[in-house]
């Protein structure tokens, strides 16, 4: 994923040469984890150990909503989660071979939970620690390294849809993390329009700018810059429906990816935690997190590097005041 995320920004320059609510803006407050104590760093993951990054600092871990209190269920044991699940309410949903709404993974044994109130499915994965020591049984530690979120929204919902979508971008503000890309396509949009049909930006700098698109106007073809919200709304509800909004800071990815089903929107929210995936034999965390620290900083210094490229190209956007766009002011 963290590929795809620069290669977004790449891009970009190139192109210029339910229960967990969010708080609104709000004074900063604890999140979950902070307030029930979680132990981040144990004789399994942490210092001194091959997952010695892991879960690692987080940019804005004071920000209290839907993805860090999805985020906070990473970097605790396997028995931890599921116990913390079941204080909060959750239910274990029982295993079935019936094809489901959300993603289903035939003969593996992750274990999907069902909200107290019933309007999403949780879907926590765990890394096998096998760099670190066995548990005085023998067996491997596992760690929550990746959470899924699971809603449906009715075909003939739109509008909760994309106000879900502008939720989303407005949690990942709060978390001060850095926009990878943003942009929905359906299965006929034409190429050759592109990206008249489907919306495709590249960073916050690029989200206040918007999006060249190609539109034939009177017989001609024109180009100009137009709001991502607009043309959102044109590509919702067409045929195979995808969009994917992804973001990252340097221990965390994050994603909302959306596709129109025969049953509905379903929204996949993803937190993953980076370091606590197991690297090829031969690398190390200790040499592969610096690579990721740069990258990261370097993805931050192209968003505002941006700025100025915007302003030097031959068709210069207007660079929109972000709170605006994200209807928070």
């Amino acid at each position: 994923m963290k590929n795809r995320l620069i290669i977004a920004l790449l891009t970009l320059i190139f192109i210029c040469t339910p229960l967990w609510a969010s708080n609104n803006g709000k004074a900063k407050q604890l999140s979950r984890a902070e307030k029930m104590g979680y132990s981040r760093s144990n004789q399994y993951w942490g210092p001194n150990t091959f997952y010695c990054y892991a879960p690692g600092k987080t940019i804005n871990k004071m920000a209290d909503n839907s993805i860090s209190h999805m985020r906070d269920l990473t970097g605790i044991s396997r028995e931890d989660t599921f116990t913390e699940l079941k204080k909060q309410g959750f239910t274990e949903l029982p295993h079935t071979k019936k094809t489901t709404w959300y993603k289903n993974y035939k003969g593996m044994k992750e274990t999907y939970f069902l909200s107290p109130d019933k309007s999403y499915i949780l879907r926590p994965t765990f890394e096998d620690l096998y760099m670190s020591p066995t548990k005085p049984n023998g067996e491997y530690m596992y760690a929550t390294n990746y959470i899924e979120r699971y809603v449906l929204i009715p075909k003939e919902d739109d509008e909760k849809v994309i106000e879900a979508i502008w939720q989303y971008l407005r949690e990942l503000r709060e978390l001060e993390v850095g926009l990878g890309t943003f942009g929905s396509n359906f299965k006929k949009a034409d190429p050759k329009a592109y990206p008249s049909e489907r919306v495709m930006s590249g960073s916050w700098t690029g989200f206040q700018a918007g999006t060249w698109v190609l539109a034939n106007v009177k017989g001609k073809l024109q180009g100009f810059w137009q709001n991502n919200e607009e043309i959102l709304r044109r590509t919702i509800g067409e045929p195979e429906f995808h969009f994917v909004a992804n973001a990252y800071e340097t221990n965390y990815d994050y994603a909302l990816l959306i596709d129109l089903t025969k049953e509905g929107y379903v929204l996949n929210y993803v937190v993953i935690c980076v370091p606590l995936h197991n690297l090829v034999p031969g690398q190390t965390w200790q040499v592969e997190y610096p690579k990721r620290v740069t990258e990261i900083k370097n993805a931050f210094k192209a968003n505002i590097d941006a700025i100025d490229i915007y302003k030097t190209a031959p068709f210069p956007p207007t660079l929109h005041d972000l709170d605006k766009l994200l209807h928070i002011k």
